[in-house]
């Protein structure tokens, strides 16, 4: 049952990569309007997911659909940004990343519990139990943009007389 989930999950990789492998955009790009989000992801596990692996595991593919699953389509290695937020290409552009609906509708990923549990699950041969909400505390890469944004922002009238 397990190899046959796994198959499953793998030919699901295999064939988004090869979808979006010409919509990739690489880290470098996400990194000149997401620096800290890029500094935060390049010293996590994701950034160095395909180094966690032997000689050998760099070699299988089932190994290789969750450490580096964009590398054969793509040639970008490890988890990337695109990896787990979608292929870039369409969103990337600064007047799309400005209007957050825009994004989203042409291709920005929200990941979910869901998506992370397509590597991060019981058959996963070395993981412990998969605790959705710690993880994510780990891999946090948004807090302080969206905090560096709320102070750039002006603050707005309440339009009440004290």
């Amino acid at each position: 049952m397990r190899t046959c989930r796994f198959l499953a999950v793998s030919t699901l990789f295999a064939q988004l990569a090869l979808a979006q492998s010409t919509e990739f955009v690489g880290p470098e790009s996400c990194k000149a309007c997401h620096p800290d989000a890029f500094e935060t992801w390049s010293k996590g596990k994701h950034s160095r997911a395909k180094e966690s692996l032997s000689e050998t595991q760099k070699k299988d593919a089932r190994c290789l659909s969750c450490h580096s699953p964009n590398e054969s389509s793509t040639a970008m290695a490890h988890v990337t940004c695109e990896t787990c937020h979608g292929g870039g290409h369409r969103y990337s552009a600064d007047y799309v990343m400005r209007d957050a609906e825009l994004a989203r509708l042409v291709g920005l990923v929200d990941p979910t519990e869901k998506a992370c549990r397509t590597c991060h699950d019981d058959s996963s041969p070395s993981m412990s139990p998969f605790d959705f909400v710690e993880k994510l505390k780990l891999i946090d890469h948004w807090t302080v943009e969206r905090n560096k944004r709320a102070q750039a922002q002006p603050t707005q009238p309440s339009g009440r007389k004290k």
